[in-house]
């Protein structure tokens, strides 16, 4: 992925419109700007743009909802309350095609926010991303990997001697393909307890079954109540987190693209009538008038040619009855020869044009030809050129519906998933309903003493049937368990297949930047809890506390950078504030080893005191694009500024 352009506008800091374009061609983009002037808001609208609610950044944040984390982001100094981030990008330098994503939103709703996702290739609307990004962008880089090229220097260091970062662990398993396995084995888990759960249950039933007395019965079936009702409004909250999660993970893979099918062929179907119908039209011209279109110059001519015959025929004409009047004055009046050569010179004139007549056209005849020539054909060849576009138009839709149809969706997969969801749509309701009876029931059991005694013998016959479905519990847990040992078992084989090249890559980048490279020769990663360990050349352990601050930051960097070639993900690099905790020797490592490497776009984020001027020169031939922040005081904003804290001492 190469980002081409973000804009940001009433976004954080950023007020008004702003807008980063990246058009050079080297590796290194370097963001300038001292702190509190936008950096890390930069980072976080790359990272909302892309995914929204799944960004680690809203993940991470203190918000409860996502309508708040978006209010959080309104800047108000223009009054409008409108915010937006575009985010325009190509899959690599190879690829044409070309993506913008834009969300919208405003904060004139103080209680509930939402936003609209519009997003365009090459410059075109395209429904079917607008409609599908979420899955669109798992594709390219999955959001569980994302904080392996998009991360703050100054919050990883201490990953380095972390032991218990669940999210760093939990990357590096979906990175090496083993989430997947975890999700069985909590299901197992979840399985496991609710049988354990209804063996209990039983159990606490048969001592129910000795009480006699209706008072005592009927206070039991009361905290019965009560407990079921607890149990069920956990179960609920359990059901509606797994429905919304099924939901997600169903919009991801494509699945509201397969509702959209049959509305698509039924879509094709009408616009090819449509092109059946221009291709109609269009022969019906082609039988008509339209061919004339290819000798309109010739029918010009022969129209003037034909108008020019009238004329002379008219002189003819005229010249005949000159003559005959002109032979009746001679003969009553005896006139003069001189008139009668004059009448001679006018007939032989007319009859010259007579005799060069070719296509002799009737009045109507002639008629028709002017109008073919002066508006006629022009008329046809507007209304065929018309048609033709239409026809076009119909059928570049089509073929984009072709392509939406082409689209490879796991099908199976997705139709897994949806029974899922239908499934727990179902038990939803049916522990909704159950809430509803068990609400009743409270209000009520307390003067239903008569009645308790009645429900007691009909909970004694129920008891005994799940008292004999026990045994098939308990044969269910064994191999259940049986079924989680060999998943374990499987999952860290698995991960030591693939940590020792994880573990191998890591050293050998560390080794890449590291400067005392006789402290630490070898990194491994445990594969059970994914655990690293730094040894010596010796192969003895090194304590983690022995690294300064600089070197736990370059050790994640070395972690980060070897996950990012492990996932083999072309994608951008985005690192705020990367030097702050590094020395001298480390930082000239980074800024000539690391910067350049690290991906085929690097975005830098820095103050002025972490790249100086001595920094900024070892690094400028490999620095495509510079931008600086800037932060006005009275209007409380910032704004973008070409080139590297330009006219400013760095």
């Amino acid at each position: 992925m190469i980002i081409k352009r973000l804009t940001m506008h009433n976004f954080g800091v950023y007020a008004s419109t702003n807008t980063f374009e990246f058009s050079g061609e080297k590796p290194i983009v370097l963001i300038g700007g001292l702190n509190g002037r936008g950096k890390t808001t930069f980072l976080e609208a790359v990272l909302l743009a892309l995914y929204g609610a799944n960004s680690f950044a809203y993940q991470e944040s203190a918000f409860k909802t996502y309508g708040q984390y978006l209010r959080s982001y309104v800047n108000i100094s223009d009054g409008s309350k409108q915010t937006y981030v575009e985010l325009e990008f190509k899959i690599d330098n190879i690829e044409k095609d070309c993506y913008l994503i834009r969300r919208n939103w405003n904060a004139l709703n103080k209680v509930r926010t939402s936003e609209k996702i519009t997003v365009y290739k090459n410059g075109v609307y395209n429904e079917f991303l607008t409609q599908n990004w979420a899955m669109f962008i798992e594709n390219i880089l999955p959001s569980a990997l994302s904080n392996f090229f998009f991360f703050d220097g100054e919050k990883i260091a201490e990953l380095a001697v972390d032991t218990t970062n669940a999210q760093l662990k939990e990357s590096i398993r979906a990175m090496l393909g083993i989430s997947v396995l975890d999700t069985l084995g909590n299901d197992l888990k979840r399985n496991i307890r609710r049988l354990q759960n209804s063996t209990n249950t039983l159990n606490g039933h048969n001592e129910v079954e000795k009480l006699r007395n209706k008072k005592d019965i009927a206070e039991q079936r009361l905290n019965e109540i009560l407990s079921d009702i607890s149990e069920k409004e956990d179960l609920l909250n359990q059901l509606n987190e797994k429905y919304e999660q099924k939901k997600i993970e169903y919009s991801s893979q494509g699945g509201d693209s397969i509702g959209k099918r049959e509305n698509l062929l039924l879509e094709k179907a009408r616009i090819s009538e449509n092109i059946q119908k221009s291709h109609e039209k269009l022969l019906a011209l082609a039988a008509g008038e339209l061919p004339l279109a290819l000798v309109k110059d010739l029918l010009l001519k022969i129209a003037e040619q034909s108008e020019n015959e009238k004329h002379a025929e008219v002189r003819e004409q005229a010249s005949n009855y000159i003559n005959l009047m002109m032979r009746k004055y001679v003969q009553e009046k005896e006139g003069s020869e001189e008139l009668s050569d004059f009448i001679e010179y006018i007939r032989q004139d007319s009859a010259f044009e007579v005799n060069s007549r070719i296509y002799q056209l009737s009045e109507h005849g002639l008629l028709q030809a002017k109008q073919l020539s002066d508006v006629g054909l022009q008329h046809i060849e507007e209304e065929a050129t018309k048609e033709l576009e239409c026809a076009r138009t119909f059928k570049r839709k089509e073929d984009e519906i072709d392509n939406y149809l082409a689209i490879d969706i796991n099908e199976e997969e997705l139709q897994k998933i949806y029974k899922e969801i239908k499934i727990y749509e179902a038990q939803i309701s049916e522990v909704e309903a159950e809430l509803v009876v068990l609400e009743q029931k409270r209000s009520s059991t307390n003067g239903e003493l008569i009645k308790a005694s009645s429900e007691f013998n009909k909970n004694v016959t129920a008891l005994l049937s799940e008292m004999e479905a026990d045994d098939d519990n308990k044969r269910a847990v064994k191999y259940a368990e049986m079924a989680l040992r060999v998943l374990n078992e499987y999952s860290v084989r698995l991960q030591q297949r693939k940590t020792g090249i994880l573990g191998e890559t890591i050293t050998s980048c560390y080794k890449k930047l590291a400067n005392k490279k006789n402290l630490i020769d070898k990194i491994v990663m445990d594969p059970v809890t994914l655990d690293l360990k730094y040894l010596n050349s010796e192969g003895n352990e090194v304590e983690k506390t022995a690294l300064s601050a600089g070197e736990k930051q370059l050790m994640v960097i070395s972690i980060l950078w070897s996950l990012a070639i492990c996932s083999k993900k072309k994608l951008p690099v985005i690192i705020d504030t990367p030097l702050s905790r590094l020395d001298s020797n480390h930082r000239k490592a980074l800024i000539q080893i690391y910067f350049p490497q690290a991906s085929d776009q690097t975005i830098i984020l820095s103050t002025d005191s972490e790249i100086d001027k001595r920094y900024y020169e070892l690094m400028k031939d490999n620095v495509g694009d510079e931008f600086t922040l800037s932060y006005n005081d009275d209007e409380k904003s910032t704004t973008i500024q070409k080139g590297y804290f330009r006219g400013n001492d760095i």
